[in-house]
């Protein structure tokens, strides 16, 4: 069974379509990219999976977590969700992070919200996420704002925050983008170690094809707010069959090296 199955998701802007009945599903342990230029739809594919679509926009058809219908889920039952069922790293941690709330109190606060641990359990628990995405001294880090981190160790901070629930669901919305090669390969392995550790399947949001290349089990091509390819993430890289795959293929460092 899968962990998500969306079918024929779409997503309006009044009468605009901006994503068009999108079906796809992921099982448990897999990892599906979801790749695609800016203005594809990749963004409000995953806003719609998290019920966090921008004010004017609404959604059609079905997704369904763990066999629940989440489209006909209360926004306070969504709410309880976000952060055990499933959980989001965004692409640019400062807007996600509270400025003034301490880091560690901010990855403790979903463990205590949820019932996961008491606040005392959850203030050390803190402290081990930290650790385990290799933030330096995290009893240190835990004390710190944001603003006193880099951005790959914000970023962590973030994937700590997320897998603190061990969700059924992690999406990564472009995690790695602002980063240097060095910070985004080290990220990437830990948000592989992190759902391999908790049996999460993950969905993997980003135009990098290298990136897709080295995290991904299959891929799904968006265009347009369309799917117009999908499959083992190898066999849709090294022969893509529809013209825009071909596309991004030959725009990406990937065209060299098949």
């Amino acid at each position: 069974m899968s962990v998500l199955e969306v079918s024929e998701l779409t997503v309006r802007s009044g009468p605009v379509e901006l994503v068009r009945e999108i079906s796809f599903g992921i099982g448990k342990g897999e990892r599906v990219g979801l790749i695609g230029e800016s203005g594809s739809g990749k963004s409000l594919t995953a806003s719609a999976v998290m019920g966090l679509l921008p004010e004017g926009l609404s959604a059609g058809g079905s997704i369904r977590l763990g066999g629940r219908e989440l489209l006909e889920t209360s926004e306070k039952d969504y709410s309880r969700l976000r952060g055990r069922a499933l959980s989001m790293v965004f692409q640019e941690p400062m807007t996600a992070l509270n400025p003034v709330m301490r880091v560690g109190r901010q990855v403790a606060e979903g463990m205590v919200l949820h019932g996961i641990k008491d606040r005392r359990a959850a203030k050390a628990a803190a402290v081990e996420l930290l650790a385990a995405v290799e933030l330096p001294d995290p009893e240190q880090a835990a004390r710190a704002y944001p603003h006193q981190l880099s951005g790959g160790q914000r970023q962590r901070v973030m994937l700590a925050i997320a897998l603190a629930g061990d969700p059924e669901l992690l999406i990564c919305d472009e995690p790695t983008t602002a980063l240097d090669v060095t910070v985004q390969a080290r990220i990437l392995e830990l948000i592989l170690a992190g759902t391999a550790a908790r049996g999460s399947a993950l969905l993997f949001i980003t135009h990098d094809l290298a990136v897709v290349a080295s995290v991904c089990d299959r891929v799904l091509v968006l265009l347009d707010g369309r799917i117009v390819e999908s499959g083992d993430v190898y066999e849709v890289l090294s022969a893509p069959r529809h013209e825009y795959t071909r596309r991004l293929l030959a725009a990406s460092d990937l065209e060299g090296s098949r």
